[in-house]
């Protein structure tokens, strides 16, 4: 293991050479690293990299970093529990996918990368372009052709090619992959393992702080969050850092619920034409079952909410000063069914990042709570939320 961790499949156990440039096994199932932990390591700097020994890289001379990480925490009362919102929209490119891009162009370029390709809904586009482009990587994004006008926008600033696509979010992944030429790498965030490394330093920075909440709610669409929280938990767990792997409790959007469809049963919602919460519109996530075995393992579960319960989150947020956009506002809707449901207790500390910024979505918040100037005038204060939510 010369890289000093490996490539395994996470379906047959097949063993994959670090610097593969193959997005998944042969069998068709998702790759994972396996990288032994250090006994005592020693945490340097600020943001993203200060966990070099817990994070895989192939050369350390390849590294691709915009200062991501060390994103604020701001702690309120939210429905009877102690919030802790993990203020992920400050990234550099406006969301927490720059944790994962970081690390997994890092690896793209050690790995010898001239041109890559990625579909996605708008942000991970967003952070795969900047990074490409600071790494000197050619870069290809495939979005839907009804994501976000300031997303779109920002991918093509990058310098990347924009392809917009028709249809639903599937139809993208599909254009995508008929239309991939030979070596070109598919930088999917979905599939690409080193992805999910980067977002593990979710998990290391609050326990660092606050040690390990009592449970962290999270917007589920491919999982990559979910599961990079998990595992960076219970790594700071093993190494002494965290008390506990907190209880995962996944959100989903009405129509797009395939982990809660896996824990309990049929939602039966239809996908809407125009989903609100686009960051999580997936209906066939590829890591699906890792994503229902974490939820399990950490004694959680899936609640699934609609978008008027979204948009009222959207409005509690902005009146306590924080813009975010739909995908981030569902997870805070989902905090209040996890507590409803008895998934969350009040009275506990819980994780709860704000995955990304409101700014890229302004055209999708007008729709969804009206023009901002005649809703939000005369707001509530962050004080005011915190009683109106408590």
């Amino acid at each position: 293991m010369p890289a000093g961790f490996r490539l395994v499949c996470s379906g047959c156990g097949r063993t994959h050479a670090p610097d593969t440039l193959a997005w998944r096994c042969e069998c068709g199932s998702p790759l994972d690293v396996e990288k032994p932990l250090p006994a005592e390591p020693r945490f340097e700097g600020r943001g993203v990299w200060r966990y070099r020994p817990l994070l895989p890289l192939l050369d350390d001379r390849s590294v691709v970093t915009l200062g991501e990480g060390s994103t604020p925490t701001v702690e309120r009362d939210l429905y009877g529990v102690e919030a802790l919102l993990k203020l992920e929209y400050l990234n550099p490119t406006g969301s927490f996918k720059d944790r994962g891009a970081t690390v997994m162009v890092s690896n793209l370029k050690a790995a010898g990368a001239r041109e890559i390709a990625i579909d996605s809904s708008g942000n991970a586009g967003c952070a795969v372009a900047a990074y490409a482009s600071a790494a000197g990587i050619r870069c290809r994004v495939y979005v839907p052709a009804g994501a976000p006008r300031a997303k779109k926008m920002q991918i093509a600033l990058y310098g990347a090619e924009l392809v917009e696509v028709p249809g639903p979010r599937s139809e993208v992944g599909r254009k995508l992959l008929a239309e991939l030429k030979p070596g070109v790498a598919y930088a999917s965030h979905m599939w690409n393992p080193y992805f999910i490394e980067g977002l593990k330093t979710i998990a290391y920075e609050v326990a660092e702080r606050f040690g390990a909440p009592d449970a962290a709610v999270l917007p589920v669409g491919s999982g990559g969050l979910l599961l990079g929280v998990h595992r960076g938990f219970a790594e700071a767990a093993r190494l002494g850092f965290a008390e506990r792997v907190p209880r995962i409790v996944a959100v989903q959007a009405a129509g797009y619920t395939p982990v809660y469809d896996a824990l309990y049963g049929p939602y039966g919602a239809e996908p809407p034409a125009e989903p609100l919460a686009d960051g999580i519109a997936i209906p066939n996530p590829p890591r699906l079952k890792q994503v229902v075995e974490a939820v399990r393992e950490s004694g959680g579960g899936a609640v699934v909410v609609e978008d008027r319960e979204i948009a009222e989150a959207l409005k509690l947020l902005a009146r306590a000063g924080l813009l975010v956009e739909p995908t981030s506002a569902a997870a805070v809707a989902g905090l209040r069914k996890a507590v409803e449901q008895g998934l969350v207790e009040r009275g506990e500390r819980v994780l709860v990042p704000l995955t990304g910024s409101g700014l890229k979505a302004l055209d999708k918040i007008a729709g969804a709570i009206g023009e901002a100037p005649r809703h939000l005038e005369g707001g509530a204060n962050a004080a005011e939320v915190g009683a109106e939510a408590g």
